[in-house]
């Protein structure tokens, strides 16, 4: 049932936030609230704090849903959150939550983090539940305390194939990726898919994360004869590469994006016509079914939804709440009780299922194909 969010809820909720805030950086540590505490790790400064923040925001709207429907056992959620700026700093982030009560713990905002994060977690033995951070590895590692709602870097990869090879079953391939968890993983995943279907790509081409300029990569994809491209990439190397084909006078034929950059809305707004026709694979963005999410999310923050991500995350962390009130609120439940949750794709506000696999995966989530027109995303018919 879909419950309406109060601007007066959530502007309670976002005080008591900040509340909680103040007292934490004056060093007092609060009393535990009568409820449930649930923590997030995220980057919500630094290169990734759009992707970070579009997580935290999807949580926040989740929370507010579940507490004006009455909360886990009649009592309210609490959220407690921690920057995780990286991987040196997600490990203490989750330590910091634990302390302050948190039975359960969102990640999500980047692979990379995750990967810290979600095993700080597993030592702790605290329930880890990643949102929308896709790397395939994450949940590959034997985990007891980990659940990822969202989909992999495979689901992402095997799209983008299958789209390539059925619209342009003879143009020459070109891979571009950064080495970062998500970019690797997907690189990977593309070229074993490629593999499969007796195609080979003309050039591939890895770069650091924090490669600033672009232009010999598009160089090296030009004079290879690249007509398409699959690019997976973070925001700032989506903006270098852009960049660097308009400033060479080269573009393929198509670009298939995957990665965060690909999905913000901010990328779009950046490079303007430039990114039009553009291809995108990811998670959906905002259906008509999760309208009155796009809603709640435009009352609160004053603008429209900047990616998927907020609604992947919403969709995880409000079957993670339902979950819990099925066990009595109890966190050690939890993992057990998602494990067996069974609910059809197309069911959840985004059109996913829960199934989780033995590994801690969900295999009801799944990711389309999308293209830019006029800074507006929306799913290819047909693909």
């Amino acid at each position: 049932m879909r419950f309406p969010l109060s601007r007066r809820f959530m502007l309670t909720a976002g005080a008591s936030l900040a509340a909680w805030r103040a007292l934490a950086a004056e060093g007092q540590k609060p009393a535990p609230p009568a409820g449930l505490v649930v923590g997030a790790a995220l980057p919500l400064s630094g290169d990734l704090s759009l992707n970070g923040g579009e997580t935290f925001r999807g949580i926040e709207l989740a929370l507010a849903e579940i507490n004006a429907e009455g909360g886990i056992g009649g009592q309210p959620v609490a959220l407690v959150i921690d920057d995780a700026r990286g991987q040196s700093d997600a490990a203490a982030a989750v330590g910091d939550l634990v302390r302050r009560h948190a039975g359960v713990v969102f990640g999500g905002g980047s692979s990379d983090i995750s990967y810290a994060a979600s095993a700080a977690a597993e030592l702790a033995q605290v329930p880890f539940i990643e949102l929308d951070a896709p790397a395939d590895g994450i949940t590959r590692r034997g985990f007891k305390e980990l659940v990822r709602t969202g989909p992999t870097t495979t689901m992402i990869a095997q799209v983008a194939v299958a789209a390539m090879l059925k619209h342009h079953a003879r143009a020459k391939i070109g891979i571009l990726f950064n080495t970062g968890a998500t970019g690797g993983a997907i690189a990977a995943a593309a070229l074993a898919a490629l593999a499969a279907a007796g195609k080979n790509p003309v050039l591939v081409v890895g770069y650091p994360e924090d490669v600033a300029d672009l232009h010999d990569q598009a160089g090296r994809l030009q004079r290879a004869g690249a007509e398409i491209l699959l690019h997976a990439a973070g925001p700032s190397d989506v903006l270098g590469f852009y960049l660097a084909m308009q400033s060479s006078g080269w573009r393929p034929a198509a670009i298939f994006g995957c990665g965060d950059g690909y999905l913000l809305r901010e990328t779009a707004f950046a490079l303007g016509q430039e990114f039009d026709g553009t291809y995108v694979v990811g998670a959906p963005f905002y259906p008509p079914r999760a309208a009155y999410i796009a809603d709640a999310y435009l009352a609160r923050y004053g603008q429209a939804p900047r990616s998927a991500s907020s609604l992947s995350a919403f969709v995880g962390a409000r079957l993670v709440f339902d979950v819990l009130n099925s066990v009595g609120g109890d966190p050690a439940k939890l993992l057990a009780a998602l494990h067996r949750t069974d609910i059809a794709a197309g069911t959840l506000a985004n059109g996913w299922g829960a199934a989780i696999d033995h590994a801690g995966q969900n295999t009801s989530s799944f990711v389309t194909l999308q293209q830019w027109r006029g800074q507006v995303l929306g799913d290819v018919a047909g693909a």
